[in-house]
């Protein structure tokens, strides 16, 4: 007897696939806008949370279902992910607009490493010796790609390369505290609800922080491009991701999603001929490997924090 076809099975995985394909398009819109970064962070997750709200009106998409009522504890969790989700998104389109996208894609996209690192102290999770190795691996990868050495050596269109580096690792560090209060709070939210909730406390504050610092405001053309792509990338992929999430192993989605930063760098390379040095390029495989094997499955089973490390569990990269 014939198989039937399989694209019900495969159909998740493309969901995943495009979700994390369309995260590396992020300065296909943020560079031509010319929008202050904190500014654009604002706009974008308001667009999320305005797109996003409508889910709400469904039961299923509203809960707990059944047990006690939520605990104060548990809203001021929500609250802290609308805190961190500002911070994320404010440092890494910050770290986009100071340095090459490659620096700033990649050291983003430590946050599966700090995750490794930190799930056992918050999450009590079995401490794991190969997490230690392989943030150092991923240090090291690093290195190579920003080559602090030659700095004084690095092109006109590198701009500020540590800086950079440094706020997409800022990032990095609010995204693996968002994946630990996520997978916390998981039971008692649904991911609707965490994602409508925290962003509307992350928009207010990113536009009391642009206030406050007299970010210059965004032209109208600029702000309708970042609420384009808060659209199509914010809102449109990140529900592509959670609907493909739903019927796939984690470690699965995980992998899958490090077809953003491959995806950012070939489009820094085409859009905006920031072509990787060989060295650099070297390093960028060695933070990207590690990155993979901090999400794969190991003999005994990881810790569910680790497995959704390099899943966005927000609505920026």
């Amino acid at each position: 007897m014939s198989s039937r076809p399989s694209s019900p099975r495969l159909l998740p995985y493309l969901q995943v696939a495009i979700a994390a394909t369309a995260w590396g398009l992020w300065s296909l819109f943020l560079r031509p806008a010319h929008v202050d970064p904190y500014w654009a962070a604002a706009i974008m997750l308001a667009v999320v949370t305005v797109a996003t709200s409508p889910f709400l009106l469904r039961r299923a998409a509203r809960g707990p279902q059944e047990g006690p009522p939520r605990r104060p504890r548990e809203w001021i969790d929500i609250a802290l992910l609308g805190v961190f989700d500002a911070l994320n998104a404010g440092l890494f389109f910050a770290a986009m607009s100071e340095t090459t996208i490659a620096v700033a894609v990649l050291s983003h996209y430590l946050a599966p490493l700090f995750v490794a690192l930190a799930a056992p102290t918050i999450l009590k999770t079995p401490r794991d010796l190969r997490s230690l190795v392989l943030a150092f691996v991923a240090a090291c990868g690093l290195s190579l790609v920003l080559q602090p050495w030659s700095v004084g050596a690095a092109s006109a269109g590198s701009g500020h390369p540590i800086l950079g580096a440094l706020l997409g690792a800022g990032s990095a560090v609010f995204y693996a505290a968002n994946v630990l209060i996520t997978k916390r709070l998981g039971p008692r939210f649904t991911a609707e609800e965490q994602l409508v909730y925290h962003s509307i406390l992350s928009v207010v504050l990113l536009v009391l922080f642009a206030l406050v610092v007299a970010a210059p405001l965004p032209t109208l053309d600029g702000a309708a491009r970042v609420a384009f792509a808060g659209v199509l990338i914010g809102a449109t992929a990140g529900l592509l991701f959670l609907y493909g999430l739903r019927k796939i192993p984690a470690e699965h989605a995980g992998i899958l999603t490090f077809l953003e930063p491959l995806t950012a760098v070939l489009v820094a390379w085409i859009a905006f001929h920031e072509r990787p040095e060989p060295l650099a390029g070297v390093g960028a495989a060695v933070v990207l490997g590690a990155g993979i094997l901090a999400v794969r499955p190991r003999s005994r089973p990881p810790s569910p924090a680790v497995e959704d490390a390099a899943q966005a569990p927000s609505t920026a990269p």
